[in-house]
């Protein structure tokens, strides 16, 4: 009888481990906002078991995206473990639930978005990643994890995620507007806390309420866990919607104009104001191309409400300066901008110094932002990740 006993809880045990073996993780595709936009930047794996990956290499597994219809290999730069499923190895020893399988972010692949210039819009692609254990490899206690293909969709977007996805209704605008909210960690009820507002451009207009805030880093750079260590802060970023803009830029009217999307959003400033923790005199405003124009018009509209702003190859209307000349302001533009013109830009600039406004200004020569890599379009790029620059705006606060 103790025989069949020991049989039966041996054939138990083998089977426990052989479900073991043959588990196939979870998989997880995760992205992070670079200066040239959102890029997938690792795959994780999370397994049954600590696994131990000191001997683990790159070429024993294999990462491919579906790719304008085709499936094509990604480049594995690193494989590390740890218990949490950040990308950063464990302390000390090299082992954990969690498997990172880190790929090359500048690989065209990499990209989670694609840009219509026909339409001026962007619009995200749907991720689809075949990732392949080509080997077996054991967990710290010594149970074989058999080699496994499988296809994944699920996403996980650093710091984006810490983004709050809300809707602002404005019913006597009859506006609706898709917004992000990051609340600083921690929030001490005793204090106060600066609020930036970032305004994206022409081509992350919709509903999604995510692509102005994956499509390049102007408002995950004041979210970063870097930044927020230094300047803690409130990040406001609205979405404009579809076939609109935040002046009438697009619209075929006056293009300094704000339109009802943009007084939506001072409305919703206001809002939250009265809600959270911030500092009423130290509400910062940012944006590029639309949205620099957007930055500007709002400023003039409502010079009461902020305290510092950095407009960014954008325009603004030089008749109606004298309301923001007490407004300490850094613009940025390229020299060869070939959708909005610098002279938008030198044309502020030169009426602000007129009138004595507390203006700096600083422009990318010809040919700089292409050394760079970048459009010469792109003049955020190198502004959202100049420390001096963010240094600079966090200082500012309303003069009494």
């Amino acid at each position: 009888m103790m025989n069949y006993v020991l049989i039966a809880t041996l054939m138990v045990f083998i089977l426990i481990n052989f479900a073991y073996a043959q588990e196939t993780p979870k998989a997880t595709i995760v992205t992070r906002v670079m200066p040239e936009g959102e890029r997938v930047v690792a795959v994780v794996l999370e397994y049954g078991r600590e696994i131990n990956a000191n001997n683990l290499k790159p070429d024993m597994f294999s990462v491919e995206v579906k790719f304008e219809g085709n499936f094509v290999k990604r480049t594995i730069t690193k494989v590390y473990a740890n218990n949490n499923g950040e990308l950063i190895p464990a302390p000390f020893m090299n082992q954990g639930k969690f498997l990172v399988l880190e790929l090359n972010p500048k690989e065209p692949s990499a990209g989670t978005a694609t840009f219509d210039p026909q339409r001026f819009i962007s619009k995200r692609l749907k991720l689809e990643y075949k990732v392949e254990q080509k080997v077996s490899i054991r967990s710290v206690d010594g149970k074989e994890f058999s080699p496994f293909s499988l296809t994944t969709s699920e996403e996980k977007h650093l710091i984006i995620d810490e983004f709050k996805a809300l809707v602002y209704e404005d019913k006597e605008l009859g506006v609706t507007i898709p917004y992000r909210f990051y609340v600083p960690k921690n929030v001490d009820k005793n204090k106060k806390y600066p609020l930036v507002v970032f305004l994206h451009g022409a081509g992350e207009r919709g509903n999604d309420n995510f692509l102005h805030i994956a499509w390049y880093r102007g408002a995950v750079t004041f979210a970063e866990p870097g930044q927020q260590a230094e300047h803690p802060c409130f990040v406001l970023a609205p979405q404009c919607p579809a076939g609109s803009s935040w002046t009438e830029l697009l619209t075929g009217g006056n293009p300094f104009k704000p339109t009802r999307n943009l007084i939506a959003v001072a409305n919703l400033i206001k809002k939250i104001l009265k809600e959270e923790n911030i500092d009423p005199d130290r509400v910062y405003v940012t944006g590029l191309s639309m949205g620099g124009f957007g930055t500007f018009a709002i400023l003039i509209e409502y010079p009461e409400l902020f305290a510092a702003a950095i407009p960014i190859c954008g325009g603004g209307d030089v008749n109606r300066l004298e309301r923001i000349k007490d407004i300490p302001l850094w613009i940025f533009h390229a020299e060869d901008d070939n959708v909005v013109l610098v002279e938008f830009s030198r044309a502020v600039v030169r009426r602000l110094v007129e009138i004595g406004g507390k203006v700096k200004y600083t422009e990318f020569l010809w040919g700089e932002m292409e050394r760079q890599g970048y459009h010469p379009h792109a003049s955020w790029i190198p502004v959202y990740d100049n420390e001096e620059v963010i240094d600079w705006l966090f200082q500012q606060k309303k003069s009494k």
